[in-house]
């Protein structure tokens, strides 16, 4: 009988965090004028739809810019220069890892004049060349996860969906590399099991994962402690609208077919049952009359619970000691002895 209890904790996530993290996407694009040139100096902003949270930067001589290190979801970009119309494309999506290119042209006029683009940007990766599969939280909800040695784990589905993954949580081979050899990151930060390299065991909750990403190849310099493959998994976030969520799962005997041995034998059916179950919650930090938090500071927490009770009849498949073994007495393991000794005129026996 296992029963493990698993909190994730209470993540607070402002607006200003470092943008040096990993776990993280990039915009960058060019900016031009209708003949084509290119547009020093344009005030560029992206806004997060979610949490309303800011970054600037100014495009360069060249007329590039480049926001690195924004939160994984979706964002407009307002980009602003005198002389010309002020630009807004909506909705752009950004992943984890990933390097989102928005290139735009502006009109001349004025900034109080203001041109709205909501079509989608073509989601073309040509800024980076590592090969990679990202699951989207839709993708995560929709795709079963089977109950895998203790609870739902992304791991469990992971190899079996992503091209050029093989084995398991344990023992497992990225498009040819060694055992053992690839990284796992958890919002930027290594979580990696010592000696399998994996994150079964320390996995948080499935109910608070929002994306994952897997680099299989051509990976960036940046991981260059991975021998060729990087997992990166991200956090839901709380928002400036309270957001929640639960699942339930249940396994039963009931719901079993009995075994062909089982039922040749005149047993009842093997006592099978798990339950898994979480719930979610999310939101800005908000406290009456103290503090405000929307657009600035947010909570999420997810807390879920895991229960597995197990009964198999038949010959029991484990032993436990005999009392001679207590007393340092192991030659009952020993096969019959052998007419010949070792080095140190020991005998020797078989097996």
């Amino acid at each position: 009988m296992r029963n493990s209890l698993s909190i994730v904790g209470i993540a607070i996530l402002f607006s200003g965090l470092l943008s040096g993290q990993q776990g993280r996407g990039t915009f960058t694009g060019i900016v031009t004028d209708s003949t084509g040139a290119v547009i020093p100096g344009v005030q560029v902003t992206v806004v997060n739809t979610a949490t309303g949270s800011r970054f600037r930067t100014k495009t360069t001589s060249s007329g590039q810019y480049t926001v690195s290190g924004v939160p994984i979801g979706t964002y407009d970009l307002i980009f602003e220069m005198d002389g010309f119309n002020r630009l807004i494309q909506r909705n752009v999506e950004v992943s984890v890892a990933e390097v989102r290119r928005v290139d735009v042209t502006l009109e001349i006029g004025t900034v109080r004049q203001s041109v709205e683009v909501a079509a989608a940007v073509p989601r073309l990766q040509t800024d980076a060349p590592d090969v990679s599969t990202t699951l989207s939280r839709t993708s995560i909800v929709d795709l079963p996860l089977a109950i895998g040695g203790g609870g739902r784990t992304m791991e469990n589905l992971v190899y079996a969906i992503v091209p050029g993954a093989a084995g398991g949580t344990y023992r497992n081979y990225i498009v040819g590399t060694q055992a053992w050899s690839k990284a796992t990151l958890l919002e930027g930060a290594t979580v990696d099991v010592l000696q399998p390299g994996s994150f079964g065991e320390s996995s948080v909750s499935m109910e608070a994962i929002q994306e994952f990403k897997a680099q299989t190849s051509a990976v960036s310099a940046e991981y260059g402690r991975s021998q060729g493959a990087v997992f990166q998994y991200v956090l839901k976030s709380g928002t400036n609208e309270v957001h929640g969520s639960g699942y339930g799962l249940l396994r039963n005997e009931a719901f079993n077919a009995n075994s062909f041995a089982n039922n040749a034998r005149g047993l009842p059916r093997d006592r099978d049952r798990k339950w898994d179950y979480a719930a979610s919650i999310g939101g800005p930090v908000f406290l009456p009359k103290v503090y405000n938090g929307k657009n600035k500071s947010f909570f999420y927490f997810t807390w879920e619970r895991y229960h597995e009770d197990n009964t198999v009849y038949g010959s029991p498949n484990v032993t436990v000691p005999i009392p001679e073994f207590y007393d340092g007495d192991f030659s009952r393991l020993l096969g019959k002895q052998l007419n010949f000794t070792d080095g140190l005129g020991n005998p020797v026996y078989q097996g």
